[in-house]
Protein backbone atom coordinates (compact mmCIF):
# COMPACT_ATOMS: atom_id res chain seq x y z
CA UNK A 1 0.00 0.00 0.00
CA UNK A 2 2.80 2.64 0.85
CA UNK A 3 4.71 2.33 -2.40
CA UNK A 4 1.33 2.38 -4.51
CA UNK A 5 1.14 5.80 -2.28
CA UNK A 6 4.44 6.80 -2.85
CA UNK A 7 4.12 6.21 -6.97
CA UNK A 8 0.88 7.93 -7.14
CA UNK A 9 2.28 10.84 -5.68
CA UNK A 10 5.61 10.67 -7.56
CA UNK A 11 3.82 11.02 -10.55
CA UNK A 12 1.41 13.33 -9.51
CA UNK A 13 4.66 15.35 -8.44
CA UNK A 14 6.55 14.62 -11.69
CA UNK A 15 3.35 15.85 -13.93
CA UNK A 16 2.83 19.38 -12.01
CA UNK A 17 6.55 19.99 -12.70
CA UNK A 18 6.09 18.97 -16.55
CA UNK A 19 3.45 21.29 -16.82
CA UNK A 20 4.93 24.26 -14.73
CA UNK A 21 8.07 23.51 -17.34
CA UNK A 22 5.69 23.78 -20.78
CA UNK A 23 3.88 27.21 -19.23
CA UNK A 24 7.60 28.72 -19.31
CA UNK A 25 8.17 28.19 -22.94
CA UNK A 26 8.12 31.27 -24.98
CA UNK A 27 4.91 31.89 -27.09
CA UNK A 28 5.35 30.99 -31.22
CA UNK A 29 2.87 33.10 -33.27
CA UNK A 30 0.68 30.92 -34.52
CA UNK A 31 -0.06 31.42 -38.15
CA UNK A 32 -3.34 33.87 -38.07
CA UNK A 33 -1.01 35.59 -35.73
CA UNK A 34 1.63 35.75 -37.90
CA UNK A 35 -0.67 36.68 -40.68
CA UNK A 36 -2.45 39.51 -38.63
CA UNK A 37 1.15 41.21 -38.22
CA UNK A 38 2.24 41.08 -42.02
CA UNK A 39 -1.16 42.27 -43.19
CA UNK A 40 -0.32 45.26 -40.10
CA UNK A 41 3.05 45.81 -41.35
CA UNK A 42 1.63 46.22 -45.08
CA UNK A 43 -0.74 48.94 -43.98
CA UNK A 44 1.45 50.43 -41.96
CA UNK A 45 4.66 50.65 -44.30
CA UNK A 46 3.19 50.45 -47.61
CA UNK A 47 5.36 47.84 -48.98
CA UNK A 48 6.25 47.93 -52.18
CA UNK A 49 6.05 44.40 -54.15
CA UNK A 50 9.61 44.05 -54.77
CA UNK A 51 9.80 45.05 -50.87
CA UNK A 52 7.29 42.22 -50.04
CA UNK A 53 8.71 39.45 -52.47
CA UNK A 54 12.55 40.11 -51.10
CA UNK A 55 10.67 40.10 -47.54
CA UNK A 56 9.37 36.45 -48.20
CA UNK A 57 12.29 35.48 -49.75
CA UNK A 58 14.27 36.18 -46.87
CA UNK A 59 12.19 34.80 -44.58
CA UNK A 60 12.16 31.62 -45.95
CA UNK A 61 15.82 31.64 -45.61
CA UNK A 62 15.81 32.57 -42.44
CA UNK A 63 13.09 29.71 -41.29
CA UNK A 64 15.43 27.39 -42.91
CA UNK A 65 18.24 28.43 -40.43
CA UNK A 66 17.03 28.93 -37.58
CA UNK A 67 15.38 25.18 -37.85
CA UNK A 68 18.45 23.86 -38.16
CA UNK A 69 20.15 25.99 -35.37
CA UNK A 70 16.49 24.98 -32.96
CA UNK A 71 16.59 21.34 -33.94
CA UNK A 72 20.52 20.99 -32.62
CA UNK A 73 19.92 22.82 -29.53
CA UNK A 74 16.97 20.32 -29.08
CA UNK A 75 19.39 17.43 -29.82
CA UNK A 76 21.53 18.89 -27.25
CA UNK A 77 18.79 19.35 -24.39
CA UNK A 78 18.30 15.47 -24.50
CA UNK A 79 21.71 14.80 -24.14
CA UNK A 80 21.97 16.63 -21.00
CA UNK A 81 18.58 15.33 -19.78
CA UNK A 82 19.88 11.92 -20.73
CA UNK A 83 22.68 12.26 -18.58
CA UNK A 84 20.61 13.65 -15.62
CA UNK A 85 18.53 10.81 -15.76
CA UNK A 86 21.67 8.10 -15.91
CA UNK A 87 21.58 8.47 -11.69
CA UNK A 88 24.92 9.71 -11.34
CA UNK A 89 25.86 12.18 -8.76
CA UNK A 90 24.90 15.72 -9.71
CA UNK A 91 28.39 16.80 -9.93
CA UNK A 92 29.77 13.95 -12.12
CA UNK A 93 26.41 14.97 -14.59
CA UNK A 94 27.51 18.57 -14.21
CA UNK A 95 31.05 17.63 -15.69
CA UNK A 96 29.52 15.03 -18.56
CA UNK A 97 27.05 17.72 -19.60
CA UNK A 98 30.00 21.19 -19.50
CA UNK A 99 30.80 20.40 -23.45
CA UNK A 100 27.15 20.29 -24.31
CA UNK A 101 26.32 23.22 -22.09
CA UNK A 102 28.63 25.04 -23.76
CA UNK A 103 28.14 24.44 -27.57
CA UNK A 104 24.33 25.20 -26.25
CA UNK A 105 25.51 28.48 -25.43
CA UNK A 106 27.00 29.09 -28.77
CA UNK A 107 23.69 27.81 -30.82
CA UNK A 108 21.82 30.03 -28.85
CA UNK A 109 24.35 32.86 -29.22
CA UNK A 110 23.90 32.56 -33.22
CA UNK A 111 20.14 32.06 -32.75
CA UNK A 112 20.62 35.37 -31.14
CA UNK A 113 22.62 36.56 -34.44
CA UNK A 114 20.72 35.17 -36.66
CA UNK A 115 17.74 37.01 -35.39
CA UNK A 116 19.40 40.55 -35.24
CA UNK A 117 20.50 39.97 -39.04
CA UNK A 118 17.21 39.04 -40.20
CA UNK A 119 15.90 42.02 -38.75
CA UNK A 120 18.69 44.00 -40.30
CA UNK A 121 17.77 42.75 -43.71
CA UNK A 122 14.86 43.75 -42.99
CA UNK A 123 15.16 47.26 -42.12
CA UNK A 124 17.90 47.62 -45.34
CA UNK A 125 14.70 46.97 -48.12
CA UNK A 126 12.84 49.92 -46.20
CA UNK A 127 13.02 53.27 -47.24
CA UNK A 128 13.65 56.52 -44.58
CA UNK A 129 9.83 56.81 -44.37
CA UNK A 130 9.12 53.15 -43.33
CA UNK A 131 11.99 53.20 -41.42
CA UNK A 132 10.42 55.77 -39.12
CA UNK A 133 7.13 53.99 -38.85
CA UNK A 134 8.51 50.64 -38.49
CA UNK A 135 10.98 52.63 -35.24
CA UNK A 136 6.93 53.24 -34.00
CA UNK A 137 5.76 50.30 -34.47
CA UNK A 138 8.47 48.34 -32.64
CA UNK A 139 7.78 50.58 -30.07
CA UNK A 140 3.98 50.02 -29.86
CA UNK A 141 5.29 46.42 -29.72
CA UNK A 142 7.69 46.72 -26.81
CA UNK A 143 5.32 48.09 -24.56
CA UNK A 144 2.85 45.37 -25.10
CA UNK A 145 5.44 42.38 -24.98
CA UNK A 146 5.43 40.73 -20.99
CA UNK A 147 8.95 41.29 -19.63
CA UNK A 148 11.68 38.60 -19.68
CA UNK A 149 12.09 36.50 -16.78
CA UNK A 150 14.87 36.85 -14.87
CA UNK A 151 18.16 34.23 -15.94
CA UNK A 152 19.38 31.90 -13.36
Amino acid sequence: MNKILTIFISMLFLTCNAMDIEHQKPHKPTLKEQKQFEKMLDERLQLTQEQKSIMKANRQKHIKEMEKTISKMENLHTKIKNVYLLGIPKYQADLRTAPYKAELALLKQNAQKQKYENRKNFENILTKEQKIEFEKIKKEHAKNRPPKPPID
